[in-house]
Parts: structure tokens; C-alpha cells; sequence
């Protein structure tokens, strides 16, 4: 089992008083209202424990199973957000992103992205913009993730798009993502 928190502010900026790029939408741009005990039935509704950070945070916990039943097939899957969400996530991908396409952007990118880790780090687990913890709370070891990571990138499939095409992906018995791109790109994209 795992637990998520996604933390939310409704000003962009962190408490230091610069802008976090770890830090998600502002939470009253995702619920289209300031009004909490909105918020709050909305959470209960989708499954989320609402926590209220001081004057402006929100942080939406979400505890998971690491593996759920396929609701078609009823197969075990590995259906959660351990990865997106755990603090190594960001130095993990990239450095893997700067060994398949070695360009001097994407170099910079894990840079920053290294740099970046080291300030987000410091703050306590419950105060990081993001984080991921197994259920009793206990940090995930980053050898864990990176193994996740590692079994990722063993079965990813990478395919260039092109003008008109289509993908339909079935959610629970494949990850999606993408790698970073040059030039203009319009993608539109329907949950069903």
C-alpha cells in the first residue's frame, strides 16, 4: 500500500516565497472555488483525505494498493502513482531521458533537476510538494523506485506521432508519458 500527497496552495508561490516548480495547480483552479467544505465533499467523493496546510495549502492523501484487479480482466495490475509522485521521480527519469536522446537540453534538464531535488530534500517528508510513502508512512527507499524505474524503461515502447494518428490506451494494464519534443505539437486527448 501506498500513500500520495500532492500538496496545493492557492498562490503560486511556496512559503519561502519563491516560485516551487515541485508545486502543482493551485488548489482553487482545480475545484473552480475557494469554498473549503466544497473542497472537502469533493475529496470524500473521489477518494481523498483532505489536510489543510496553513492559511493556503491543501494537501489531497490518497492511500492506494500498489497492485489492483484489472476491473475487466479481474488480472493483478500495477496501478498506482509511486513513481510520479516520489521525490527521486524527476533526477530517476531524466537521467534516463539524457542517456536515450543526449542533446544539451536534456543534459540541463537533469541539472536543474538534480539542483532542484537537493532544495526539495531538505523540507520534511509532510512538507514536500509531493511526495509518496508506504502506508504506514515509512519513506520508499529510492533503490525500490529506481527499481520500478528500471522495470519501466525494460518495457517501454517509444513511436514517433504523426499527423492524424490515434492511441487508445487502456490505463490499468499499461503507463503512459512522454518524452521531451522540439517543435509544435497539438494533442487531444479524451477519458472515457
Amino acid at each position: 500500500y501506498f500513500r500520495f500527497w500532492p500538496i496545493f496552495k492557492t498562490c503560486g508561490a511556496s512559503s519561502s516565497g519563491f516560485l516551487n516548480p515541485f508545486q502543482l495547480k493551485r488548489w482553487d483552479e482545480i475545484f473552480l472555488t475557494t469554498d473549503r467544505e466544497a473542497v472537502e465533499a469533493k475529496c470524500r467523493e473521489e477518494g481523498f483525505e483532505p489536510q489543510w496546510k496553513g492559511k493556503d495549502g491543501l494537501r489531497l492523501v490518497s492511500t492506494q494498493d500498489a497492485v489492483q484487479l484489472h476491473p475487466e480482466t479481474g488480472v493483478p495490475v500495477w496501478h498506482n502513482h509511486v513513481t510520479t509522485f516520489h521525490p527521486s521521480q524527476a533526477v530517476g527519469e531524466y537521467r534516463r531521458i539524457a542517456a536515450l536522446r543526449p542533446t544539451l537540453r536534456n543534459r540541463a534538464v537533469l541539472l536543474l533537476s538534480r539542483v532542484l531535488a537537493l532544495f526539495e530534500r531538505k523540507k520534511s517528508g509532510e512538507d514536500m510538494a509531493m511526495n509518496c510513502t508506504y502506508r504506514d508512512g515509512s519513506p520508499i527507499p529510492e533503490a525500490d523506485i529506481e527499481a520500478v524505474r528500471e522495470a519501466t524503461w525494460k518495457h517501454l515502447v517509444v513511436f514517433p506521432w504523426k499527423t492524424g494518428d490515434v492511441v487508445a490506451i487502456d490505463n490499468y494494464a499499461v503507463s503512459h508519458g512522454r518524452l521531451p519534443y522540439s517543435g509544435p505539437r497539438l494533442v487531444a486527448v479524451a477519458w472515457a
